[in-house]
């Protein structure tokens, strides 16, 4: 899925992105959430720095991971993007002066993948931050994903956390197989 991934045009995911981030901010989860999680995107993900770059406009808390020993991840707002600097895996993270988020404040958190389902089932990078993560949180979840990512069927595990959405440039999934009232 990696190699797929790779192969898809730089055009196709620019356009595919910018549709994926508006969808995003037309959501009635967007709307209603004061606190926004979101990953900071990275070389071939779909690109959150425009619905990130809004949120703040709007004057919502912009939560950002940062990533910690044994797997485990936390949330800490930021007022811009300036307050972001390479962190592990040389992923953008938050800068230590930071102020860490309460899980249970976040109303809308976005997922990152490689590749997705309709069932809400999510392929991530096999870190299992984000499954360790979700569960502390009563966050809307929605997983990104370009079209041409999505899968048929991707085997799950006990502890892989379903999303109540999948958003696409096409379209936004709800998931209703995920057992949570959203």
């Amino acid at each position: 899925m990696l190699e797929r991934r790779a192969g898809l045009g730089r055009d196709y995911c620019v356009n595919a992105d910018k549709a994926i981030c508006k969808r995003v901010l037309e959501m009635e989860a967007y709307r209603q959430a004061d606190v926004l999680f979101t990953y900071v995107s990275m070389e071939g993900e779909v690109d959150t720095r425009e619905v990130i770059l809004r949120a703040l406009a709007d004057g919502k808390q912009v939560a950002v991971p940062r990533c910690g020993k044994g797997g485990i991840m936390s949330a800490y707002r930021i007022k811009s993007m300036e307050e972001l600097k390479p962190g592990a895996f040389g992923i953008l993270e938050p800068v230590k002066s930071c102020e860490e988020t309460r899980p249970e404040d976040i109303g809308l958190a976005l997922v990152p993948c490689v590749c997705c389902c309709e069932s809400g089932v999510r392929l991530g990078y096999g870190g299992g931050f984000y499954d360790r993560f979700l569960p502390g949180t009563p966050a809307v979840r929605a997983a990104l994903c370009r079209e041409k990512m999505m899968a048929g069927d991707i085997p799950r595990e006990e502890h892989d956390c379903v999303m109540d959405f999948v958003v696409t440039e096409k379209r936004v999934m709800e998931v209703s197989v995920s057992g949570r009232s959203i």
